[in-house]
């Protein structure tokens, strides 16, 4: 009986070691399977960081060329805003002189009307005149003519 039992013993021994064999060899696959884990999830990681400071870098590029954007439609619209106020400034000059210019033909306007006026007036007095002599001359021409006739 102590034979049998050491025998179960050296049996349940040697059971025990294969199993720790079979054991330890799955631990050492799930170390290795840990590891690759771990190494794809850091590379991963670095992948994402690389990607997150690939797309700082491009953000940073178009805020500064929209920012140059700006400037140079700031600078358009400055020079534009120079060149209308020069334009404005010379509509409004034009626009003065154009006003003078009205003034004078209106000044001249008024003067020959004046003198148009003053000189319709003098050739109506004289037309009054030379009616007036006409009318004299008819009727000295009649009395001449009666006279002749009565002779």
């Amino acid at each position: 009986p102590l034979l049998e039992k050491l025998g179960g013993t050296v049996k349940k021994l040697l059971d025990d070691k294969d199993t720790a064999a079979a054991d330890s060899d799955a631990l050492q696959q799930l170390a290795d399977a840990q590891t690759k884990i771990t190494e794809l999830e850091a590379e991963k990681e670095g992948r994402v960081d690389a990607t997150k400071s690939e797309a700082k870098g491009e953000l940073a590029a178009l805020k500064k060329q929209l920012a140059e954007m700006a400037s140079e439609l700031e600078a358009e619209k400055e020079k534009k805003d120079g060149e209308l106020a020069a334009f404005e400034k010379q509509l409004a000059e034009m626009a003065a002189e154009l006003e003078v210019e009205k003034q004078a033909k209106a000044a001249e306007t008024g003067e020959l009307t004046t003198a148009l006026e003053e000189s319709v007036s003098a050739h109506q007095v004289e037309l009054e005149e030379a009616r007036g002599k006409m009318t004299e001359l008819e009727a000295k021409k009649e009395g001449e003519l009666a006279t002749l006739e009565k002779q």
